[in-house]
């Protein structure tokens, strides 16, 4: 049995501030341009098995073909991202991969007795787990399996980013 994902393709980081992580990513960086979605709306959110609720924004950009998402906790509520800036402060905290079946996933890593940590579905139809792989090499890796509307979504953003211009473009869309 293999995983069902082939290619990690997010770079997710913590971040206390996401205005001036933006700011930091487009304008040092060259990344943009971010979309921002504001206080991400969940049907389900499981943290270690319990259920949070988490309220946090996220921005998505992309260079190339990897994504960048800046992940912004507003409240205190249980969550990975919670946990990881009061153990290690901002930065990177999972890498993510795109998934058609998660389930199928799910059960390769559990047979390596490696489990979800955090774990849902956003209400976008988005489903989603981050497992337990920070350990080695460092840090998370999120699965997450989209529907065909946000699979367009992540293909429209990655057209702008090869049209995007630092120079004159908004880091913001």
């Amino acid at each position: 049995m293999s995983p069902a994902f082939t290619t990690i393709s997010q770079f997710s980081y913590v971040v206390k501030d996401i205005d001036r992580a933006i700011d930091h990513w487009a304008g040092i960086l060259r990344v943009g341009p971010f979309f921002v979605l504001e206080h991400v709306p969940y049907d389900t959110c499981l943290f270690r098995g319990e259920v949070t609720d988490v309220d946090m924004s996220v921005a998505m950009a992309y260079s190339g073909d990897t994504q960048i998402e800046l992940v912004c906790q507003h409240n205190n509520a249980d969550s990975i991202f919670i946990e990881h800036l009061q153990n290690h402060g901002e930065g990177l905290q999972h890498v993510g991969a795109r998934t058609e079946n998660l389930d199928a996933d799910l059960s390769f890593f559990q047979s390596k007795s490696i489990t979800p940590v955090q774990e849902g579905l956003a209400s976008n139809g988005t489903r989603f787990a981050y497992l337990n792989t920070d350990a080695f090499p460092g840090t998370m890796l999120e699965l997450f399996q989209i529907p065909d509307d946000i699979a367009r979504a992540f293909d429209y953003m990655r057209k702008a980013a090869k049209t995007w211009d630092p120079e004159i473009d908004s880091p913001r869309r």
